[in-house]
């Protein structure tokens, strides 16, 4: 369900005023290597194929933190949905230490 933004101004501030308590929570939370669900013993280093985004979690839902610029390097620690999403780090750019969601499509095998 989608909000004006203008009343969901008006109702925070009005929760305020009357000494309530607003909590936020962004639709999709970030989500970190528990939830992978798989973990090679070694794991190649790859390289994005073409531009893609950096995701807070393991599917399109999630928000994206950047962008991983083709021939860029991503080190995948685990991955998740018969390897569709890799979590890793990535090794250099723009987002270089960034830990995120890359979806596999984009990655192929560097070395």
């Amino acid at each position: 369900m989608k909000m004006n933004p203008r009343a969901a101004a008006v109702a925070v501030t009005a929760a305020l005023m009357i000494g309530g308590t607003v909590v936020a929570a962004s639709p999709a939370s970030a989500v970190g290597s528990s939830a992978c669900d798989y973990r090679p013993v070694n794991s190649p280093v790859t390289k994005a194929t073409t531009t893609v985004n950096l995701r807070n979690g393991p599917s399109t839902s999630y928000y994206s933190k950047g962008l991983l610029a083709k021939g860029v390097r991503f080190d995948p620690l685990c991955s998740r949905n018969n390897h569709l999403w890799f979590y890793g780090k990535v090794l250099d750019g723009a987002n270089r230490g960034k830990w995120c969601w890359v979806n596999g499509h984009y990655l192929r095998s560097w070395t």
